[in-house]
């Protein structure tokens, strides 16, 4: 089951759709002795394709804008970029939220921040959004 969750967070943290939330939840439900492992197995998906989106953005700098014309659109990246600015890897903290937290990745990716420090942000970002879920439904924290 803990495969299952994995996969779904990494495919949710990368351009691709996914509904990670939904199935951690889901899986608690049936399994509650699993919120644990689902919250690392969550956490490390979505965190390895928070990375994959980062890379993307590395590479898209080489690439240039003819051949990654399906990456997150301008308007997404300029919702993002402001963030970016100010706070540098630190904004990397928000790389879960809907929209433009795979625009930060990408954009962090581009601008070639530091590997680590970022994705130590997008881990910490992406396990408390799984482990705050896992809490306000009942899986975690007694």
């Amino acid at each position: 089951m803990w495969w299952l969750m994995f996969f779904s967070a990494l495919s949710s943290a990368t351009l691709l759709p996914g509904s990670s939330e939904v199935l951690i939840v889901s899986l608690a439900v049936r399994e509650p002795e699993m919120a644990p492992a689902l919250l690392v197995s969550a956490t490390l998906g979505n965190t390895i394709g928070g990375y994959i989106t980062f890379f993307m953005g590395w590479g898209a700098v080489v690439l240039g804008r003819r051949y990654t014309a399906w990456l997150p659109s301008e308007k997404e990246q300029a919702r993002a970029m402001p963030w970016l600015k100010r706070y540098g890897w630190w904004s990397l903290l928000l790389s879960w939220t809907p929209v433009i937290g795979d625009a930060l990745c990408l954009l962090a990716g581009a601008a070639k921040l530091p590997i680590i420090q970022s994705g130590l942000a997008m881990l910490v970002g992406k396990a408390l959004r799984y482990a705050v879920l896992l809490y306000v439904a009942g899986f975690l924290g007694g």
